[in-house]
C-alpha cells in the first residue's frame, strides 16, 4: 500500500491518512493549551511567542483536513485548505521572528521599522504564494525564522546561562530532525510513516520550546516594553 493511501471508511465517508491525523490533533491540541497559557504572563514576549505557537497549531488543525479529505470535496477546497494551512504557517513564521527579536531587545530599545519590514515581507510571501501556488518559498523562511529564533535563544544561553534559553534551542534542534525524517521519508509503518514520525517529533520538540518559554518568562524582571 502507498504511504499516502492507508485510510479507513467512516459512515460511508474515506478518511484518507488517519495515523497523520492523529498527531496533527495532538498537535493542535497543545499548541492551543500552550498558547492559553502563554497569554496569563503579561509580556509582550509571552504574547508574541502564543500567537507563534497558536498560529502553528491552527495551520496543524487545516493540515489533518487536508490529510483526511484529500480531493474527495474536489480540487479546489482541497487547495484552498492547503493555501489556508502555508497562510497561517507565514503568521507563524512572522511571530517566531517577532517574539525572538523582542527577547533579544529585552534591555534596550526596540526600532519598530524591523517590526514592520518583516511584516511586508510576509504579506508579500503570502501574495507571492497565492498567485505563483509555489509554498517552497514558505518552508525556506520558516527554516530562516527558525535559525533566527536559535541563534537569539543561543546568545542569551551563553551570556546568562538561562536554561529556559537552553531548552528552546534543544527545542528548535530537535524540530530540524523532523525536517530530515520528512525529507528522507524514514518510515516504521505503512500505518505509522514518515509523516507520523515527523510529527511525534514535532510535538516533542513543542514540549521542550514551551518549557523553555516558561522558565525564561519566570526569571523576566519586570515587564517588556509595549511595541
Amino acid at each position: 500500500m502507498n504511504l499516502d493511501e492507508t485510510y479507513i471508511s467512516l459512515f460511508g465517508f474515506t478518511i484518507y491518512e488517519p495515523g497523520t491525523i492523529v498527531t496533527n490533533l495532538v498537535f493542535f491540541g497543545l499548541c492551543l493549551l500552550y498558547s492559553l497559557r502563554l497569554l496569563k504572563f503579561k509580556h509582550s514576549y509571552a504574547r508574541q511567542m502564543s500567537f507563534f505557537i497558536f498560529f502553528m497549531g491552527i495551520s496543524s488543525l487545516f493540515g489533518a483536513v487536508a490529510h483526511g479529505v484529500h480531493k474527495q470535496l474536489g480540487e479546489a477546497f482541497f487547495n484552498a485548505i492547503f493555501f489556508v494551512m502555508n497562510a497561517l504557517s507565514l503568521f507563524a513564521i512572522y511571530y517566531c521572528f517577532r517574539a525572538p527579536y523582542t527577547y533579544h531587545r529585552l534591555d534596550g530599545e526596540r526600532p519598530r521599522l524591523y517590526i514592520n519590514i518583516a511584516l511586508a515581507w510576509i504579506l508579500g510571501l503570502l501574495i507571492f504564494s497565492f498567485m505563483k501556488g509555489d509554498f517552497l518559498i514558505i518552508k525556506i523562511h520558516a527554516a530562516l525564522s527558525l535559525v533566527y529564533s536559535f541563534a537569539v535563544h543561543y546568545l542569551a544561553y551563553r551570556r546568562r546561562n538561562e536554561q529556559g534559553s537552553k531548552l528552546i534551542i534543544f527545542g528548535i534542534g530537535t524540530s530540524f530532525l523532523s525536517i530530515l525524517v520528512h525529507s528522507v521519508r524514514i518510515s516504521v509503518h505503512e500505518w505509522f510513516n514518515y509523516k507520523d514520525l515527523a510529527h511525534l517529533i514535532m510535538i516533542v520538540s513543542l514540549v521542550m520550546i514551551y518549557q523553555g518559554i516558561r522558565q525564561n518568562l519566570e526569571v523576566i524582571d519586570g515587564d517588556l516594553i509595549e511595541e
